[in-house]
């Protein structure tokens, strides 16, 4: 997957110079909820260990509102009972969403949070690159090293039927 936007949608339905059109920036009424991530890439650059979890292909976010956060990945699809296991155990994380739409996750014993730019899709995107087309309501999430180049971006689409 290509980490550009851009590039995203200029392969896609919507022409990159209505990039600004095709997205908005996160609110925090926007990620409450609990969430699976249905696209993952990283930049050709990033050297993935598939034994890291942070790469595993199946994921889930839940965002709860008194701003705990959890975060499950797993190499294998994620059943209900580990959904179950994931919300009995503590939650190490907050979360909260800054005024740019920034995602910033503040997880225990870190001295500072990870920052992800949080966008929302407000139209359909298609990649024919991808049988995953991106849906209005879907969330947008890109990661950055510390020089601020993208290096991974995840699609997540909210599930309905999950206790937050």
């Amino acid at each position: 997957m290509a980490l550009g936007i851009a590039a995203w949608l200029a392969a896609s339905s919507v022409a990159a110079d209505e990039t600004s059109e095709a997205l908005r920036p996160c609110t925090r009424a926007d990620l409450i909820g609990t969430w699976a991530v249905i696209r993952f890439g990283t930049a050709p650059s990033v050297r993935v260990d598939p034994a890291d979890p942070h790469f595993h292909p199946h994921q889930r976010y839940v965002f709860h509102t008194d701003a705990s956060m959890r975060h499950l990945t797993s190499a294998t699809p994620v059943t209900r009972e580990d959904h179950r296991a994931m919300l009995a155990a503590p939650s190490t994380s907050t979360w909260a969403v800054d005024n740019r739409g920034r995602l910033l996750v503040q997880k225990d014993g870190v001295s500072r949070p990870d920052v992800g730019v949080c966008q929302v899709l407000v139209v359909k995107v298609v990649d024919p690159r991808s049988r995953v087309s991106g849906l209005p309501g879907d969330l947008l999430l890109t990661h950055h090293d510390e020089n601020a180049q993208p290096i991974a971006r995840r699609l997540l689409r909210k599930l309905a039927g999950f206790r937050e």
